[in-house]
């Protein structure tokens, strides 16, 4: 039994990796997804996912994917290792950025393979006459590091790096290795994968122009080499990614294509949680009833047979309101699996806590049984840590926005439901703790940004729940669309997860916007964030 092992598993890949293992994580990673699926077309080199979404997961799955066999993975983990150096590199260019970026491209190229030749030493003796670098430890992050020093010692003062750089990589032994990693290729398919940094400060241009760079190195490499069974697959955080098109990277149109977003489906979120649960009982060798017979594929045999003997199909919330579970505990989260990993850890603790364990898959589910986890368990283990959840959102932007939290206070008090006038009104509130460029419309870029405000669909599909005195409304957050949203003239609304932390009233939502709504005095407005629209 590992003991370390909690029944949803770890929220980062990293943890999971450490306890399980190489053989028993790709057992633990559910595959039939339809980024899982997509992210291995030879056409996609660029990945996006906001932090928590399973970037980290993904790159490891390459290594042990069947749809390309016999292939060999380089991941390149750990950025922040190498970055630093890069943005060095950058300082040592032009800071003309029309020379610049292509300089880093060059830059980037060297690296890259190099970092191919030394997975590849022993298999061909023209890849090791190339490796006439000492590798400066394991990992290919480690041996980008170490090169990339090399270069800055070797050639400072120099007229251009870059120019030394295209002397190497023009030289007879680079070609020749090339031409051997070519002949590897045909017969065992090669993906590179690069991790993204978890923090980008958008007010350091180096940095920001070396990972402008990547993307069109990675553009550039996938269009020459994929068709030779060489794929490039680079991830970026969403957070920033918007600002790398409008302002780093020179040619959109030319460099961004076929790039996958990591928007989670709810019914892939289910999935997901299910599965590890299910492997969490599998891989303990715990006692189990049944083995339940489960279609992974269809959500609908999963919900019936997994979630709802667990988890239940309705629960009271916190006001004594009855709510579908799922639904529930997914508008406590941005629909990440980091997330949704944390609350239901967090909702099982609850249940252990009454000196109860989880040691039993279920039976096919009896007509009129109670779940395994009650209402009191979920909703419990939701608010211990909600704060957590928000917390985690407010750090991931500590770089972009100093002082995320404290700006976010200016929100405090607010009702769920408001015009998006009112952040104009509040935004000064705050205004001391930004660190530059403060104005009331960078106020309303910064709560889009974060996910905490969106906005009601115009033609929202909201319905009446007679019984509880409750009505449901839909909301667009900006993690769940393909670029910025903007809050103008809109109804505004606030995200479910940051209730607690911004001691959101229910009871001010103002008469005027009542009206507006149709939502009659007394009668509470419950928000869910809409799906993806992948």
């Amino acid at each position: 039994m590992l003991d370390n092992l909690k029944p949803f598993g770890a929220p980062a890949c990293e943890s999971d990796l450490q306890i399980l293992g190489e053989d028993k994580y790709s057992r633990y990673y559910l595959d039939s997804t339809y980024f899982a699926k997509q992210s291995l077309d030879s056409s996609v080199y660029l990945i996006v996912g906001r932090r928590g979404s399973g970037k980290t997961a993904l790159a490891k799955f390459f290594s042990f994917q069947h749809s390309l066999s016999r292939s060999i993975e380089i991941y390149i983990d750990e950025p922040a290792s190498f970055h630093e150096v890069m943005s060095k590199i950058a300082e040592q260019e032009s800071f003309n950025e029309d020379l610049q970026i292509p300089r880093l491209v060059k830059t980037w190229e060297y690296v890259v393979w190099y970092a191919i030749f030394h997975e590849l030493e022993n298999r061909d003796p023209r890849i090791k006459a190339a490796c006439t670098f000492e590798a400066g430890g394991t990992g290919a992050s480690k041996l980008i590091r170490h090169l990339l020093q090399a270069l800055i010692e070797k050639y400072i003062g120099a007229k251009s790096l870059s120019d030394e750089i295209e002397k190497i990589v023009q030289s007879a032994s680079f070609c020749s290795a090339q031409k051997a990693v070519f002949e590897i290729a045909k017969r065992n398919p090669i993906i590179i994968a690069i991790d993204t940094l978890e923090k980008y400060k958008l007010q350091d241009p180096r940095l920001m122009t070396t990972t402008a760079a990547l993307v069109e190195f990675s553009s550039k490499f996938s269009r020459k080499y994929s068709p030779r069974n060489i794929y490039i697959k680079a991830f970026m955080m969403d957070e920033i990614f918007p600002y790398l098109r409008e302002e780093y990277i020179s040619n959109t149109l030319k460099y961004v294509r076929d790039e996958i977003y990591l928007h989670w489906k709810p019914k892939d979120l289910m999935r997901m949680i299910c599965w590890r649960l299910f492997q969490y009982l599998k891989i303990n060798h715990l006692p189990r009833r049944s083995t339940a017979d489960v279609d992974w594929d269809n959500h609908k045999d999963v919900w019936e047979k997994i979630w709802k003997p667990f988890f239940g199909e309705y629960l009271k919330n916190g006001n004594n309101i009855e709510e579908e579970t799922f639904p529930y505990i997914l508008r406590h989260t941005q629909l990440r699996p980091r997330q949704v990993i944390v609350l239901c850890n967090s909702i099982a603790k609850e249940y252990e806590g009454s000196g109860k364990i989880l040691d039993f898959l279920p039976r096919d589910i009896v007509i009129g049984a109670n779940p395994i986890f009650s209402s009191e368990n979920i909703v419990r283990g939701i608010k211990r840590v909600e704060d957590s959840l928000a917390d985690e959102v407010f750090s991931t932007y500590s770089s972009a926005y100093p002082n995320a939290a404290r700006i976010a206070d200016a929100l405090s008090g607010m009702p769920p439901i408001f015009e998006a006038k009112e952040l104009e009104k509040r935004a000064h509130r705050t205004a001391s703790e930004w660190a530059e460029d403060y104005s009331p419309y960078r106020f309303c870029q910064f709560v889009a940004e974060l996910g905490i405000v969106g906005r009601l669909r115009e033609k929202c599909s909201h319905f009446r729940e007679e019984s509880t005195g409750t009505e449901i409304f839909e909301a667009d957050f900006e993690y769940a669309l393909k670029g910025r949203l903007v809050l103008a003239d809109e109804v505004c609304a606030i995200h479910p997860m940051f209730y607690k932390k911004l001691n959101i009233k229910f009871n001010r939502i103002s008469s005027t916007l009542r009206k507006k709504l149709c939502l009659p005095e007394g009668v509470t407005p419950c928000i869910y964030p809409s799906i993806p629209r992948s």
